[in-house]
């Protein structure tokens, strides 16, 4: 793709994507397609119940947002699907199943995919969901908008 050319190109490094929630006063942190986590398998199940909801919805990936060549076995939606912002909304939803409020902190800028994925996650759950990325603070609201007005 245009972006894993350019990383390429200019030689740097990629920096591993972080997102922190906290549910039920514990500090839970996730890298992208983290399944360390003891609930992992569960986490990763309602990913993919979410993904269904989002295609169901009218969702379609952007995949110019993938910096990277695929690996074998892996497609677009997998990839974008297991960003760090995916898993800590999928894990608060299993943890907090039908909750109104997630709020995650991440070290790098929210991808484009996911910005409008989640757009749609809030307004099909109808719930708040606040991401504090490296730019900004995006209140994503059940209307399925964000407070950024999609300038990130």
């Amino acid at each position: 793709t245009f972006r894993s050319d350019q990383i390429n190109y200019l030689g740097k490094n990629v920096k591993l994507g972080l997102s922190c929630t906290e549910v039920n006063g514990q500090l839970v942190t996730f890298h992208a397609h983290d399944h360390s986590h003891e609930r992992s398998s569960e986490i990763f199940s309602e990913i993919d119940r979410l993904t269904s909801e989002l295609i169901a919805h009218g969702y379609k990936c952007d995949s110019s947002w993938i910096t990277r060549r695929l690996k074998e076995g892996e497609t677009d939606l997998s990839v974008l699907c297991g960003h760090s912002e995916r898993i800590a909304i999928a894990y608060n939803f299993v943890e907090q199943p039908g909750t109104k409020f997630i709020q995650i902190t991440g070290n790098l800028r929210v991808c484009g995919d996911c910005h409008q994925a989640i757009k749609l996650i809030a307004k099909i759950r109808q719930c708040y969901i606040i991401v504090s990325d490296a730019n900004r603070i995006h209140h994503f609201s059940p209307n399925g908008q964000c407070s950024c007005q999609d300038h990130f």
